[in-house]
């Protein structure tokens, strides 16, 4: 056997699997750090639920029906679907505040990082641990939104499942990726042997992308508080919550900021953007009632849009283009025209599969009522991948050509 032959049959030793009987305490104890993380979140927001209660005179509701208000919170933040009656009639709610997501995701980092540092040189292959983790996440998420259905509120648990595992395995993943333990090196290990070079070049310029397109959102949404200012402000004198009420109206605005940051940068694509009965489209915006929340007093009124309009989805196809010229920051200048063209599509590809995951859980809608779906349209599938894909690679052609010309 030659030394190729052999190099190419040998495992390395941290990828190698063990004989040794596995340690079913310390994935016990991974398992219980995934409790840790999704716990975290449904104590964090006890806090507010407990002090909105206690300071209502008014109140009506038991301390313990207000404590599942929390349960139900955690359920919406991993988009899960809440039942809550009114009218003699069931309606279904689904609302994931971005911001409480992404606290959870942080705090799901934060367990997995503490987990990583009680598995090393453990007996069993490197999975185990980051799958019981996931595992104890998933489940504790359950139980938490499960105790939640005896209060006037209802989570559906079947909904909750998906969110609660993409939560947790993005934090486990942010967690290995940060960290220098046995198990997460061993993990990299696996993960580059089985990954091009060019996807792993393309990570940076993708996770860049995303926070560009949530700058363009950002920008959008910017314009409309601003040239909507009046309105807002009426909508807000209307409702006259209180100092309370009016605290807590407007953290729920801002948790939710993120959302409308996604919605906005969705309809720069050319799709149209769902408010129940309003339909904002490219050109024109279709009138409906909307409820008298005052961030949405910024939509604008039915009829046509300005015609700077048309060019919005240029936007999406500049961000291509940076997302592109990011990703060939890190060949070099006689790299092959493939190779580069491959770096950049994977990048585009990558930009495109986070801010479809991000459509999807901040889409929102409430059943049997006038804001059955609100979120994007299906359209923004086609029209992202082709504006960021034209992009990407209209910023390679031209940037190999350019250097082309220096050699």
């Amino acid at each position: 056997m030659s030394l190729l032959d052999r190099v190419r049959t040998t495992l390395p030793t941290s990828l190698a699997s063990s004989d040794e009987p596995r340690d079913w305490r310390q994935l016990s104890i991974a398992a219980g750090y995934g409790a840790v993380g999704a716990v975290t979140l449904g104590l964090l927001l006890i806090v507010p639920v407990m002090a909105a209660w206690a300071a209502d005179a008014r109140s009506t509701t038991s301390w313990t029906d207000a404590l599942s208000f929390a349960g139900d919170g955690w359920a919406l933040a991993h988009r899960g679907h809440v039942s809550v009656a009114a009218d003699a009639a069931t309606h279904s709610v689904t609302f994931a505040p971005l911001v409480l997501t992404a606290l959870a995701v942080v705090f799901a980092r934060m367990a997995a990082k503490a987990m990583l540092t009680h598995l090393s040189g453990r007996a069993g292959a490197w999975w185990e641990g980051p799958a019981a983790y996931i595992a104890g996440y998933v489940v504790s998420g359950l139980v938490i939104t499960g105790l939640s259905l005896s209060g006037p509120a209802h989570p559906n648990l079947f909904t909750v499942f998906p969110g609660a595992l993409v939560v947790g395995f993005a934090g486990c993943v942010w967690a290995l990726l940060r960290s220098d333990e046995p198990v997460a090196e061993q993990a990299k290990t696996f993960v580059g042997q089985r990954i091009s070079l060019s996807t792993r070049r393309a990570l940076r310029p993708a996770t860049e992308g995303l926070l560009g397109y949530l700058g363009v959102g950002l920008v959008v949404v910017l314009l409309l508080l601003v040239t909507h200012a009046s309105q807002v402000g009426d909508l807000s004198g209307q409702l006259d919550t209180g100092l309370l009420g009016g605290v807590v109206l407007w953290l729920g605005q801002l948790a939710a900021l993120p959302n409308l940051l996604v919605w906005s940068a969705g309809w720069t694509t050319g799709a149209s953007m769902q408010l129940g009965a309003v339909s904002v489209g490219g050109t024109s915006v279709h009138g409906g009632l909307l409820p008298m929340i005052p961030v949405l007093g910024a939509v604008p009124g039915a009829g046509a849009l300005p015609a700077i309009t048309v060019a919005a989805p240029l936007l999406p196809v500049l961000l291509g283009v940076f997302v592109g010229y990011r990703s060939l920051g890190n060949l070099t200048t006689y790299a092959s025209l493939r190779t580069k063209a491959i770096t950049a599509a994977q990048a585009a590809g990558m930009t495109v599969a986070m801010v479809l995951l991000l459509s999807w859980l901040s889409t929102a809608g409430v059943s049997g009522g006038s804001l059955d779906y609100v979120g994007p349209s299906l359209m923004i599938v086609p029209l992202l991948v082709v504006e960021l894909l034209l992009g990407a690679l209209l910023a390679t052609l031209f940037l190999h050509w350019k250097r082309a010309l220096r050699r």
